[in-house]
C-alpha cells in the first residue's frame, strides 16, 4: 500500500502546473529575422514551423525550427513570470535571457547570438495560455563589415 502511495503522490507532483513540454507544428511562423539593408525575412512566414518547449539542463527552453534553421531563447528559471525579460549574451540573471538564431549549411552549424532586446511574457487567464513578445537585434561581423538584423517574435505557448 505504502508503494502505491508513494507512486501516487510522484505522479502528481510532477503534474505540478508549469510549462509543457511539447513539440507544436504551427502552420504559420511567428519568428521574423528581417535584414535591415534588403527586408529579406529569413524564416518564411507562410511555412509550418515546429515550436518546442524543453527543458535544457532543468532550465526552460524555446525553439522554433524551419528546415535547417533554428531559433531558439534559453531561460535560466524553471517556468515563466509575468514581466519583462532583456535578452543578453553571455551570462545570464534572473530576469535576462539568451537567444540564438542557428541555421545548417550541409554539415556545418553557425550560431548567431541576439545582441540585445527585450521579451516580454504576460499569461493569459481566460485562454490559459502564455503570451510571448520578443523584440531584438542581431550584430554579424565578417570581415570588415557588419550586418544588422532585426528580431522579432509574436506567439502563444501553454
Amino acid at each position: 500500500m505504502r508503494i502505491f502511495l508513494l507512486t501516487v503522490l510522484l505522479f502528481t507532483v510532477m503534474a505540478a502546473p508549469a510549462q509543457e513540454e511539447r513539440d507544436t507544428v504551427l502552420n504559420r511562423c511567428p519568428v521574423y529575422i528581417t535584414d535591415t539593408a534588403t527586408a529579406n525575412n529569413f524564416f518564411l512566414e507562410f511555412q509550418k514551423t515546429t515550436l518546442k518547449v524543453y527543458r535544457n539542463q532543468g532550465n526552460l527552453t524555446i525553439g522554433f525550427q524551419q528546415k535547417d534553421q533554428f531559433f531558439t531563447v534559453f531561460f535560466k528559471e524553471k517556468k515563466l513570470r509575468n514581466g519583462k525579460y532583456a535578452i543578453v549574451s553571455g551570462e545570464r540573471g534572473k530576469m535576462e535571457v539568451n537567444a540564438k538564431y542557428s541555421f545548417m549549411s550541409g554539415e556545418q552549424v553557425s550560431y548567431v547570438d541576439v545582441s540585445r532586446g527585450t521579451m516580454e511574457s504576460t499569461f493569459d487567464k481566460e485562454k490559459n495560455l502564455w503570451h510571448i513578445k520578443l523584440t531584438g537585434q542581431i550584430a554579424n561581423s565578417v570581415g570588415r563589415t557588419v550586418s544588422y538584423f532585426k528580431v522579432r517574435a509574436d506567439f502563444w505557448i501553454k
